[in-house]
């Protein structure tokens, strides 16, 4: 995916999950990390949109960091502090954004885009469990 294609809210986003990946003691960035960042933003649009869904932001927030608190953390010798891979699920999610940008003829991946994509997964990731 090309970055210059992320709007700058989906750009912060981006970099906010890698920052709560370190955060974390993780070597990945995953879209549980992004969609922490999501819900994180000030003045989200993914924070309203889940408070019209019906979804409390907070609570949900709070059970991400919970399942992301579970995962195995990385320290010691090999890590390199500062250095967060993305994983391969992550840079699906990021095309699947792109794609629905296109599809919906959108010049630039939103937040929006990357919330469909994240649905779209189903419920086969804690992300996707949380959000259906």
């Amino acid at each position: 995916m090309d970055p210059d294609r992320l709007t700058q809210r989906s750009q912060e986003a981006l970099h906010d999950a890698q920052a709560r990946a370190q955060r974390f003691g993780h070597v990945e960035v995953d879209g549980e990390h992004l969609l922490l960042a999501l819900l994180e933003q000030d003045e989200g649009l993914v924070v309203q949109l889940m408070a019209r869904a019906g979804v409390d932001p907070d609570h949900l927030r709070q059970d991400i960091e919970s399942d992301l608190s579970r995962r195995p953390r990385s320290s010691g010798p090999g890590v390199r502090p500062g250095q967060v891979a993305v994983t391969p699920r992550l840079s699906r999610l990021l095309e699947a954004a792109e794609r629905e940008a296109e599809r919906l003829e959108d010049e630039y991946v939103s937040v929006e885009h990357l919330v469909v994509a994240m649905l779209a997964e189903g419920t086969d990731t804690p992300a996707g469990r949380r959000l259906h």
